[in-house]
């Protein structure tokens, strides 16, 4: 069946309370901000894991790798990222990196810094406060980052993108990719009904993991 089969949720930062749906093994991988909880036991040498929204802090996406011995693909187009990972890519062979984010659309958008000038967090939603400092940067639909990476299906996808999940997971789920595992940082504070928008989104997932994300086309 395609679609998701598990899927683990982070809000940030304002958290809404949302039933478990089912209880797993799990256990929390990274650093206290950058972490999320996985079910390890899902994955092996041999699990395509891909990591997008990276920024600093990398520790997710290490722990994985000293853990399962995988390999983890990262993805960030905020250039002080770049300048922040390569001197870990040098030092390991199983972690990479690709300058471009995961967008609903194929092509280059405008990205808006936070307002604190020490954060790295940059967003595709518009902020009137930043708006003068905004750049553009690439973004890829996933079936594009798939064909381009040789992926038929993903073990785990993670998603920190900072608000453009609203708009990325519908069209992910309309393509009907075997995602096994799904790990999710939601920003509801983003947005002005954004509390409405996460209950709609997580719904819409609810429903693709129980019933398939071609059944969720046909509706």
């Amino acid at each position: 069946m395609s679609g998701i089969t598990k899927f683990l949720i982070w809000l940030s930062p304002r958290k809404l309370f949302i039933k478990t749906q089912i209880n797993i093994e799990k256990s929390w991988q990274g650093s206290d901000y950058g972490g999320f909880y996985v079910h390890l036991n899902d994955l092996n040498v041999n699990s395509k894991v891909l990591s997008f929204g990276v920024g600093e802090d990398i520790s997710f996406d290490m722990s994985l790798i000293q853990a399962k011995g995988l390999s983890v693909q990262t993805f960030d187009p905020t250039p002080r990222v770049s300048d922040f990972i390569q001197p870990h890519l040098q030092n390991n062979e199983n972690l990479s990196f690709s300058n471009y984010g995961l967008g609903a659309e194929d092509g280059e958008v405008l990205f808006y810094p936070p307002e604190n000038s020490n954060h790295i967090s940059c967003s595709v939603v518009p902020n009137e406060h930043t708006k003068e400092k905004a750049y553009k940067v690439q973004m890829k639909k996933l079936p594009s980052i798939l064909k381009e990476k040789n992926i038929n299906e993903i073990d785990l996808l993670k998603l920190d993108i900072e608000g453009a999940e609203y708009d990325v997971i519908p069209d992910i789920l309309k393509e009907g990719i075997l995602i096994k595992q799904f790990q999710l940082e939601i920003h509801p504070d983003l947005f002005p009904d954004g509390r409405q928008m996460t209950k709609k989104l997580i719904r819409l997932l609810l429903f693709c993991a129980v019933f398939g994300s071609k059944k969720h086309n046909s509706q």
